[in-house]
């Protein structure tokens, strides 16, 4: 999910390995279609043999078949989500979906494609813990060069050629409006949870330290751009300025549960 670059210190926090996404929302999710779509092709694969059939136990070939009819409706879920994502309406998938109306449509995916945003922009704002919520950097190099391994190995002799990158050739990196959208997005889901007594003050905590860093990362991105511009050097600033309140009020915090927990 993330990169590997370091962060200035004179960021005003610790140096950090994590830096944003490397692909956009809109390509994590068309690899989501390629995953599933790759899983449905090996498991109906499976049965199209007769070889081993003497040696299958009753009900085996209608479990297998469950089994591809719930890696198809996966399948149609994240194509839905990718096409979403990249901006078709309800009314031409509802359409797609053989005539199926837009509201229907929306009723069936719109839950899955906001799953989909929540994990991708916590994943995006809490890197240390995108194992956790969507995946990590290392996890997502190899599920790419799995799949790109997995292409050359059943390309077929009349098929088109892909050349050598056959899955990131198609792939986006993060672009800055991009960038700019989740970092609104992550104020708007805060302001909510303050509305909400029952949120987890820690995830709070988190979340706002993880928007800082965000906001910080790209005002330094769009510094190198445009040098000494001065809208985006304030904004910098004063996300840094954020970023230390934060991290000296958990300072502060954590001294103070150490100092409880001796009392006891």
């Amino acid at each position: 999910m993330s990169d590997t670059t370091q962060e200035p210190r004179s960021s005003g926090e610790r140096s950090s390995k994590y830096r944003s996404a490397a692909y956009s929302q809109v390509s994590l999710a068309r690899l989501g279609v390629s995953e599933h779509a790759r899983d449905l092709a090996d498991a109906a694969r499976g049965l199209v043999p007769t070889t081993c059939d003497a040696h299958a136990g009753d009900g085996e070939f209608v479990k297998d078949a469950a089994h591809l009819v719930e890696v198809a409706r996966l399948l149609l879920e994240s194509a839905v989500v990718y096409e979403r994502i990249k901006g078709t309406s309800w009314e031409q998938i509802g359409t797609a979906l053989d005539r199926v109306s837009r509201q229907a449509a929306h009723e069936r995916y719109a839950r899955a494609e906001k799953e989909f945003q929540l994990r991708v922009l916590h994943a995006w704002l809490l890197p240390e813990h995108a194992g956790e919520l969507f995946t990590t950097a290392d996890r997502l190099a190899r599920f790419v060069a799995g799949l790109s391994t997995w292409v050359s190995a059943h390309r077929e002799l009349d098929e088109i050629d892909h050349g050598d990158q056959p899955i990131t050739a198609g792939l986006q990196s993060m672009s800055t409006a991009e960038r700019s959208a989740l970092i609104t997005q992550a104020a708007s889901l805060l302001n909510t949870m303050e509305t909400r007594s029952a949120a987890d003050d820690r995830q709070r905590h988190e979340l706002k330290v993880g928007l800082c860093r965000r906001e910080i990362e790209l005002y330094e991105d769009l510094n190198v751009q445009s040098s000494d511009d001065a809208d985006v050097l304030a904004a910098l600033s004063e996300a840094r300025t954020r970023l230390a309140e934060l991290q000296a009020d958990e300072t502060a915090t954590i001294s103070i549960r150490h100092e409880i927990g001796r009392n006891r």
